[in-house]
């Protein structure tokens, strides 16, 4: 007896697939909405590496916010960059109007197959709107328990053909996994191979640093990347362990070059700590793109620093990463597929995702990480070539 028909585009059902599994072939042109921040907009990039392996022929593009475009824009597996400003919201809709139309015309006219929302973005009405506004035969994303809202929920669970199903309280699962995860409700599985961060500096960023490390007299993989700072103070390591560290790095005659994002309070906060110090220490706080930051982490040979964005974009350049944990959940942000050293401190409270104790910018996690164990992270890293523990506790 004849088996009952597969709808067009689904994919018959076997042991390892869902059963609204889509095959390969209907998916070939991909719109990926990213995330509004960097650490999470770097970790969403696993899904074009693993599409571009699954899928050699798709056309992918994504839909970013401004100024985390130049991260992709030189990425050979990225058809399009689409943009969108970050005020558009503090804006409202009627202001906004003529971009939004503008934005919505362009993609209308790449006549996609699925769009893919992360699990991450904090507009969650970009996904659904798209979806009907576009008439995109199909739509995966987190699951609508997710979202605090009761409209945004009904319209994730009438719009999206596919949604996760809700995350475990608490959930220990890696955020590069979790975006991975959306393409195996679809029915694709990605090798290990393919799960990836894909970020791209491009050749003028390149050549700009270049051209930096080459005025200091700084070789290539002959540095430390040092970044202390996060977007939030809370994150942001006690100025006494990074003292402690560049007094290390100064006794070992180590060039150490200090990045920070490009806030007055962040550049501050470097500035003092390469103060009175000899020319080894180079300060760059505040002074580059993502874009150069991203060609410097190529560059170097280390990176030591916090819990941020810069911490990614140092991991999927492939750099190898010491961090210090304090508010921020390690199991679920740290490093992807990087040689890596984790340090935190064993308080019953981590990870609390806050900015610091109660949310008043200073971590007790933080301030009770003991100079001499990153000291002797580092040393180990120094000390051997082969892959540092992937999380070392204390």
């Amino acid at each position: 007896m004849a088996g009952a028909l597969t709808p067009p585009g689904v994919m018959a059902r076997h042991d390892r697939a869902p059963s609204d599994a889509i095959a390969a072939s209907h998916l070939r042109r991909v719109l990926i909405i990213m995330p509004q921040l960097l650490g999470d907009a770097v970790l969403s990039s696993v899904l074009i590496s693993a599409l571009q392996d699954m899928i050699p022929d798709s056309r992918i593009d994504i839909l970013v916010h401004r100024p985390l475009a130049e991260l992709f824009m030189h990425n050979p597996a990225i058809a399009a960059v689409h943009t969108v400003e970050r005020d558009w919201r503090k804006k409202g809709l009627w202001r906004t109007a003529g971009p939004r139309w503008a934005l919505i015309r362009a993609l209308h006219a790449r006549h996609y197959d699925l769009l893919i929302q992360s699990p991450h973005t904090t507009d969650g009405s970009w996904g659904p709107a798209l979806k009907a506004l576009l008439g995109i035969p199909y739509a995966v994303g987190a699951s609508p328990a997710t979202h605090g809202s009761p409209l945004k929920r009904f319209m994730w669970r009438r719009l999206f053909t596919h949604t996760l199903p809700s995350p475990p309280d608490p959930n220990h699962r890696h955020v590069a996994e979790w975006h991975l995860d959306l393409l195996r409700r679809l029915g694709l599985n990605p090798s290990p191979a393919a799960r990836r961060a894909t970020i791209e500096p491009g050749p003028a960023a390149r050549a700009r640093i270049d051209a930096l490390l080459a005025s200091r007299h700084i070789p290539q993989r002959g540095f430390v990347l040092f970044a202390p700072l996060a977007g939030q103070r809370g994150r942001t390591l006690p100025a006494s362990l990074c003292r402690d560290f560049l007094d290390h790095c100064e006794d070992r005659g180590l060039t150490v070059v200090i990045v920070s994002g490009h806030e007055a309070w962040q550049q501050t906060f470097a500035h003092a700590l390469a103060q009175g110090r000899g020319d080894r220490m180079v300060d760059l706080a505040g002074t580059l793109t993502l874009a150069e930051l991203a060609a410097l982490a190529s560059a170097a040979r280390v990176f030591v620093g916090a819990d941020s964005g810069p911490m990614h974009i140092a991991a999927a350049m492939g750099l190898p990463v010491i961090a210090c944990f304090g508010p921020g959940d390690h199991h679920r942000f740290h490093p992807w597929q990087t040689r890596q050293s984790l340090i935190l401190a064993h308080r019953s409270c981590q990870p609390c995702e806050l900015d610091g104790c109660g949310n008043s910018g200073h971590a007790d996690c933080l301030h009770d990480i003991q100079s001499r164990t990153l000291l002797d992270a580092f040393q180990a890293f120094e000390a051997s070539s082969e892959p540092i523990a992937s999380a070392r506790t204390y």
